[in-house]
């Protein structure tokens, strides 16, 4: 399983109601298995293990199933259309990140 993570740095202006209410709610889950991801997830981060704080503020992980699903959701025309909408929410650049998961816990 391969993740696309989006993170959200700390300090940088970040307007939380239009992120979860308004760019977040085009990702429909419809949208997103169209796109060709599997799922999605916003965490917000509460703090760091050590108290101090935390690099960023929210992470945004898409996940996949390959490579090709990957390469499938980073061409399709609607990503472009959710870029061009971060400066109504976010002022700056993310941290983005490709990752795979090479171990997991199922849950029950």
């Amino acid at each position: 399983m391969l993740v696309l993570t989006f993170h959200y740095k700390q300090g940088v202006p970040f307007d939380e109601s239009y992120y979860l209410n308004t760019h977040v709610a085009v990702l429909s889950r419809k949208a997103v298995l169209e796109m060709g991801a599997a799922k999605y997830e916003v965490k917000k981060v509460l703090s760091s293990a050590d108290g101090t704080t935390p690099a960023y503020s929210f992470i945004f992980s898409l996940y996949f199933e390959t490579k090709e699903a990957l390469e499938s959701f980073i061409g399709d025309p609607r990503v472009q259309e959710l870029k061009a909408d971060v400066p109504n929410y976010y002022v700056g650049e993310q941290d983005i990140y490709i990752e795979e998961v090479v171990a997991t816990f199922p849950g029950e």
